[in-house]
């Protein structure tokens, strides 16, 4: 595949993976492969070939003679990738705090800041929020350096976004719920900076773990 192909295969498959963990393209639905194409303007052979990656990170399924569908959402799902999500965490957050230098820690300490002022505006706009957030906890993980251990959290990450995106809305416009939150933020910093690993590993997998009473009682109202 020369270069070309190549980046346009990729586009596809960002723009669709984005598409789906977002809910433009809700769990259980067919995808439509003309309407892939009209979507994203390209041809078959793109649409196709990002949908066989997506296959392979579960955000997709093939039904012999059916065609593609997206992947259905559960409560048994969701608490398992939950639960994977918060050990992957605590482990590149252990590691990052062996490794981790004086660059990591300022990282830490301006994606904080950057987060916590934001949490404190009147007016504040999800995206914006959830821009920030990431940031942060890319921060505290940056310092692990495993292209490996990144590689799974990266795919838990994705995973999870199409049921977090079912607790968000919930938390960012719930004061005392928003302030829960924040409040956790500056512990985990603090312990990460003070290089206090057991604790910051208990605190950071009980963070992940938040959100998933508050997604199952939203699951079990649909």
């Amino acid at each position: 595949m020369d270069t070309s192909k190549q980046n346009t295969a990729s586009k596809i498959l960002d723009a669709l993976t984005s598409d789906i963990i977002q809910g433009v393209f809700p769990p259980g639905e067919k995808l439509q492969i003309k309407t892939l194409k009209d979507r994203y303007k390209v041809g078959t052979s793109p649409i196709r070939e990002a949908l066989s990656q997506l296959i392979a990170k579960d955000l997709v399924v093939s039904e012999n003679q059916k065609g593609f569908y997206v992947s259905n959402i559960s409560i048994d799902d969701l608490t398992d990738i939950y639960q994977a999500r918060s050990k992957i965490e605590g482990l590149c957050l252990d590691m990052a705090i062996k490794k981790g230098g004086d660059f990591w820690e300022s990282k830490i300490i301006a994606a904080s800041h950057l987060l916590a002022k934001y949490s404190k505006s009147e007016n504040i706009d999800m995206d914006e929020w959830q821009n920030r957030h990431f940031s942060f906890h890319e921060a505290l993980v940056s310092g692990c350096n495993s292209p490996r251990l990144f590689q799974i959290r990266q795919s838990l990450y994705e995973k999870s976004t199409r049921y977090r995106n079912l607790w968000l809305q919930e938390n960012v416009t719930n004061y005392d719920r928003l302030q829960a939150n924040q409040n956790e933020h500056v512990a985990l910093m603090v312990l990460v900076l003070e290089r206090d690993s057991i604790p910051a590993q208990k605190l950071i997998e009980a963070h992940i773990m938040t959100p998933v009473e508050i997604i199952k009682k939203n699951l079990n109202k649909a």
